[in-house]
């Protein structure tokens, strides 16, 4: 009995100390969006939790269906790794396999040719429709075992970004679900940052649009859609000051 006592003290104060470093997160992303971003436009961004076709990983390891799976005219982002793109998706795991199951392609031999002729190198996007299941490919930055900066990281999380916003606002649909790009393995050292990161990425990306695809991305609903029930609160902390500014523009 006392050592049960004593492992659930443990991981509750593991669960305060998560709590209190995504209580300093949120606070740091509150003050940087507040001295940074005063004058740039707002997106419609909310922070989802659940994955872009609706599920959530939960804490026990079970995937659940707790949200709406994607509707026509709202495509998805695939975090596609760039020999998959080059190779096929069949054989792909994770986020991009359970995608791939969704679109009707996990067994395809290869990707649709505009796919393979728009991606043929990390930090590009293209958007392909499988019936009426829309999906921005995008091949992220791998981040594992590079000696890669912070800035360098920022950098290219930025440019996919950026990618995938031009090629939504090229398209001029209603909404986009969106993942953290590079997450999960493709993180490397940058995982525990990287909801710091994801929310500095997508901000500076959208701020590099050009005027007219800013405009169109900053009345369409964008969702940023965290799959890890254990992952959410940081992400969620991390997006505060981007969060709060769509509420206020939204109540306006």
């Amino acid at each position: 009995q006392g050592r049960g006592l004593a492992r659930t003290s443990t991981h509750t104060g593991s669960r305060e100390s998560r709590r209190a470093s995504n209580q300093q997160r949120s606070s740091r992303a509150v003050d940087r969006f507040s001295e940074g971003h005063t004058m740039s436009r707002s997106m419609r961004l909310a922070i989802r939790p659940f994955g872009v076709l609706g599920t959530r990983l939960t804490a026990i390891g079970a995937v659940k269906k707790v949200g709406q799976a994607p509707v026509p005219g709202f495509p998805i982002v695939d975090p596609a790794g760039l020999p998959f793109i080059r190779n096929g998706p069949r054989g792909a795991s994770g986020a991009s396999g359970e995608i791939y199951r969704w679109l009707g392609i996990a067994d395809e031999e290869s990707f649709p040719t505009p796919v393979r002729e728009a991606i043929t190198a990390p930090l590009q996007a293209a958007l392909q429709y499988y019936g009426l299941h829309g999906c921005i490919h995008v091949a992220g930055p791998d981040f594992n075992g590079r000696g890669c900066s912070r800035e360098e990281a920022l950098g290219e999380l930025t440019a996919a970004y950026g990618a995938v916003l031009r090629t939504f606002a090229g398209a001029r649909l209603g909404g986009l679900r969106l993942l953290p790009i590079s997450g999960g393995l493709f993180a490397g050292p940058f995982a525990p940052e990287l909801p710091d990161l994801t929310c500095a990425a997508l901000r500076g990306a959208f701020d590099a649009l050009p005027d007219p695809a800013q405009h169109t991305v900053s009345v369409s609903r964008l969702e940023m859609c965290i799959f890890a029930e254990s992952e959410y609160e940081a992400y969620a902390a991390a997006f505060e000051g981007e969060t709060r500014r769509s509420q206020q523009f939204a109540d306006s």
